[in-house]
């Protein structure tokens, strides 16, 4: 079948009624076929080249030599696999495991220090090349005692299109911030208290990945693309600083990613630069880590994340990956209704577990 599809041939396609055509490539000694039924709910039985074959609604069958089906897309058996939590079994293991903890540092982020400079905002794509999910925007705002935008009503109006923001003005943190589940682009106002002189504004954006389907998904922006402005409110006046065009600087990525927090052969690792006098909860840029003996038995394991933010989990210095199981799912859109998925696809049909984490 390679040599039909890839070698220099020609192709025809015929119209064999009840919405269903067939795709022929003809190379010099082989032929390959597909017969394809665009009808979204009625299957049919077409003829083709004396043989008959049934060819469901909204599928493909395929014919390697033009004669006999292998393949059909509506015709696919998927083996299902049950999945069962069960306790560890491993000797001498207690129920509850002892967590250490630690911050991220972020001292040269609120003081404005990064990686390099630019008049303007940066889309997160490009400045993090997919290094990381995790870029800090930095500015420097100076205000003198005449400045209109100086006043005791003041706020900070970021627009974004990353997932999750978390602002700080002079190192104190005024908000954080996540998009709509399935929209990413949003406006963030919160109130800051700005003083005469040096101010720093360090922003850290972050994404849970980047796009990567539906058209022009390239072209789709990520991070702090910008107004972000100060509003100031005096005497029933509103005055508007925009910030877009500063000098920003950026930072890419974590300390605590750099310096492998997540691996034992890190020099952070040693036990004496964790906390475990308390366990903070819901507290953003922070690190957690405990130990536990693997269970017994060589079954695939579980990681149970739920109730962690946005973040990512090791085991064994090995990323498994991103995790946001707090982040729950639009409530709208389940049905008890049997699944059809014939049709065009859209990201609304057979929509299970409404209102469950991500």
């Amino acid at each position: 079948m390679e040599n039909s599809l890839t070698n220099y041939g020609n192709v025809y396609e015929v119209d064999l009624g009840h919405s269903v055509k067939a795709t022929m490539y003809m190379a010099n000694d082989s032929s390959s076929c597909f017969l394809t039924n665009t009808n979204t709910t009625t299957d049919a039985i077409v003829t083709f080249r004396g043989n008959k074959y049934n060819v469901p609604a909204w599928s493909v069958s395929l014919l390697p030599d033009c004669q006999t089906e292998e393949y059909n897309t509506a015709k696919v058996n998927v083996q299902t696999s049950v999945m069962i939590k069960g306790k560890n079994k491993a000797e001498d293991e207690p129920i509850s495991l002892n967590w250490v903890w630690r911050a991220e540092n972020i001292d040269d982020a609120l003081l404005g220090r990064g990686n390099f400079s630019t008049n303007g905002l940066v889309d997160q794509k490009i400045i993090a090349s997919d290094a990381s999910d995790y870029v800090w925007y930095m500015t420097r705002l100076d205000l003198d005692q005449s400045d209109p935008v100086l006043s005791n009503n003041m706020s900070l109006r970021i627009n974004g299109t990353g997932h999750v923001i978390h602002a700080f003005v002079n190192g104190e943190h005024i908000g954080s911030h996540w998009a709509t589940y399935g929209i990413r682009s949003y406006e963030f106002e919160t109130k800051i208290k700005l003083m005469q002189g040096k101010n720093i504004i360090s922003l850290l954006s972050v994404t849970l990945g980047l796009q990567n389907y539906g058209p022009n998904y390239d072209k789709w922006s990520a991070g702090l693309i910008g107004p972000i402005s100060v509003i100031s409110t005096k005497d029933d006046e509103t005055v508007v600083k925009d910030l877009s065009s500063n000098k920003w600087s950026y930072k890419v990525g974590l300390h605590g990613w750099d310096n492998k927090f997540f691996s034992e052969d890190s020099p952070y690792a040693s036990a004496s630069k964790w906390e475990s006098n308390y366990l903070p909860t819901k507290r953003m840029l922070t690190w957690y880590k405990t130990t536990f003996k693997a269970p017994l038995g060589l079954e695939p394991l579980l990681v149970d994340m739920q109730g962690m933010g946005k973040g990512f989990a090791w085991v064994n210095g090995h990323n498994i990956g991103r995790t946001w199981p707090s982040y729950d799912a639009s409530e709208d859109g389940c049905s008890d209704d049997p699944c059809d998925y014939r049709g065009e696809y859209s990201d609304r049909k057979c929509v299970i577990n409404c209102g469950q984490p991500t």
